[in-house]
């Protein structure tokens, strides 16, 4: 119990985040509990919310709940609508004021306490300009169409750094892992995955590929900012396209099934004739 009261103790610091949102917030809390007369809205903005706050700091609660799940437990405070109730509080105490001068102060005050608690965002190093419609890295988007066949869903594997925005695209291809397996708290492990970010200057290709044939991958995705030990044509792969730095190679041997199968678009089967004199020679 002792350990999970310490818990929330951390993680109410670490939501606060070095500014005075949590005390604004008992302080709207507060009002409400003394000015707010409307009996829905004490239930849905009083009751209800000091109800979520109470059952986070409960010691047992947060004892079972973070033998659960403890790093996730902090989201219980997303559930109280901080925000709403400085905002209602604030309109809620300007409504208290007979002057348009006390009126006016309170708004300006309340601005400016907003304000102070936050911080300018487009100042953050990892904010960006939108380049497309889903806010999400271009080459993801490029990289996603290349991959998509009209008649079927293909198994692919691609670099870490795409797995994060890859999913929030589409769904229309499937991997072998997702973005979970980079969340070490998850202790997810690939054998492909391995063979694929195991080495950040190269890649073994003959790993690479024997890993991709055992999860059934017909499309592999290299980064060009990777080497390359070997050759994926050596494997049996062909070069599909290049796409925002990144390689496409298909496996032959899907290629032939789905191809047979009335499964591959055009551009596929464009690309896989241009190879096919090269494949037949390395058989024989």
């Amino acid at each position: 119990m002792r350990s999970a009261m310490n818990t929330i103790i951390e993680d109410v610091i670490l939501y606060n985040n070095n500014s005075f949102l949590v005390p604004l917030f008992l302080i709207a809390l507060l009002l409400l509990w003394m000015m707010e007369k409307d009996r829905k809205l004490r239930v849905a903005l009083v009751y209800l919310v000091t109800g979520v706050a109470v059952i986070f700091l409960c010691p047992l609660y947060a004892w079972i709940g973070m033998r659960i799940d403890e790093d996730v437990y902090y989201r219980v405070l997303w559930s109280l609508p901080m925000g709403i109730l400085v905002c209602y509080s604030a309109v809620k105490l300007m409504t208290r004021w007979k002057t348009l001068l006390s009126k006016g102060l309170v708004f300006i005050l309340t601005i400016l306490l907003i304000m102070m608690n936050g911080k300018f965002v487009y100042a953050n190093t990892l904010h960006f300009k939108s380049v497309n419609l889903y806010h999400i890295p271009q080459q993801v988007i490029d990289v996603a169409d290349a991959l998509k066949l009209d008649n079927y869903r293909p198994i692919a594997v691609l670099p870490a750094e795409l797995l994060p925005f890859f999913r929030q695209y589409t769904a229309d291809i499937y991997t072998p892992y997702g973005r979970n397996i980079l969340e070490p708290a998850w202790t997810f492990q690939n054998e492909l995955y391995d063979a694929m970010e195991g080495n950040n200057a190269f890649y073994d290709v003959q790993e690479v590929a024997r890993c991709a044939r055992d999860e059934h991958c017909a499309f592999v995705v290299l980064s060009c900012a990777k080497q390359m030990q070997g050759s994926m044509e050596e494997q049996g792969y062909f070069l599909f396209r290049f796409v925002q730095g990144y390689y496409i190679y298909m496996d032959y041997t899907y290629y032939q099934v789905y191809k047979e199968q009335g499964l591959l678009d055009a551009d596929v089967i464009e690309a896989g004739e241009k190879n096919e004199d090269l494949y037949s020679q390395m058989e024989n």
